[in-house]
């Protein structure tokens, strides 16, 4: 997920350079690697060992291979404007530079952000991404419950995980975090442009002890491709869900783990503690505290907070 400086360690900026290297190859010698980088040998095995902890890696006869279904570079979704970056200041801000249906993936955001500007930590090996796309107006209110929506669908189905939502924007596993997204838009007439700011814990290592990772929870690395082609396929389709929002509306409910309990939500004009009793057809969290029942909205909760 993120730093506020621009400014990164030594160590860092020579991985990312050897996982540039890889990504516009098929495979890369050591000493093609060595003189690239203008380092050792020694030091290139020893950046290779440490990036196979995050990475589909191989070394055989003296070729490293980075694994197709893990490179994100060697993924080409259907329709869209694809940009993979090893390293890039903030994905949302680069989408902002380019057209509608454009989807852009780095390894590291130097600078990216989540939720009321807080600092996103995309460490290597995780799925940071965001999808600049055009919709329908109505499509918008339903965004905050399809995307987590998707991801969900796809750990449960594919790898039989018990994953849920926290509302307003976590998907966790066991209480810890998962997966978070953010969306930002702009109306166009008839239309609306937005973004859509995706961070997966894949095979990283999560430096919080309130997040956990795919690869933590299966005991192994995944290819990372997968879930991208994933996701950028039912981008391309959240105007024909929308159509039916009462059924993107249960299938929500029926993931969000918030539901039926107690709950602090700290917002902009203070704290609210209650019972989380539902959900309104936009996305909007129904509380029933000891002195009445609030809607909130996404926007106006900077943090919520299961309290059982």
């Amino acid at each position: 997920m993120a730093q506020n400086s621009l400014i990164m360690e030594p160590g860092l900026v020579l991985k990312l350079e050897f996982l540039k290297i890889l990504s516009g190859r098929e495979n890369a010698t050591i000493r093609d690697v060595a003189s690239e980088l203008g380092i050792d040998e020694f030091t290139v095995l020893n950046i290779l060992e440490d990036l196979k902890k995050n990475y589909m890696l191989t070394y055989e006869k003296d070729k490293i291979s980075w694994f197709h279904g893990d490179n994100p570079s060697k993924i080409k979704p259907w329709g869209w404007n694809y940009i993979y970056r090893p390293f890039i200041g903030s994905t949302m801000v680069s989408a902002r530079y380019h057209s509608p249906w454009s989807l852009i993936v780095s390894e590291y955001q130097a600078s990216g952000y989540g939720r009321h500007g807080k600092h996103w930590i995309s460490n290597l090996g995780g799925l940071w991404m965001t999808a600049k796309i055009e919709v329908e107006p109505r499509t918008t209110q339903l965004l905050s419950m399809m995307i987590p929506i998707f991801i969900c669908r796809f750990l449960r189905e594919k790898f039989r995980l018990n994953i849920g939502i926290k509302w307003p924007n976590d998907i966790i596993y066991r209480e810890k975090k998962l997966a978070g997204f953010l969306i930002e838009g702009e109306l166009l007439g008839n239309r609306a442009l937005v973004y859509i700011g995706i961070g997966i814990n894949v095979n990283n290592d999560p430096p919080l002890e309130t997040a956990t990772g795919i690869k933590q929870i299966l005991g192994k690395m995944i290819p990372r491709n997968s879930l991208l082609g994933y996701i950028a396929g039912y981008l391309t389709r959240v105007d024909d869900y929308s159509r039916d929002p009462g059924r993107v509306q249960a299938e929500y409910i029926d993931l969000l783990e918030t539901i039926g309990r107690r709950v602090k939500a700290v917002t902009l004009s203070g704290e609210i503690i209650g019972i989380a009793r539902s959900i309104t057809e936009s996305g909007e969290l129904i509380v029933e505290t000891t002195t009445g029942t609030y809607k909130l909205r996404s926007g106006e909760v900077l943090e919520l907070r299961h309290l059982d």
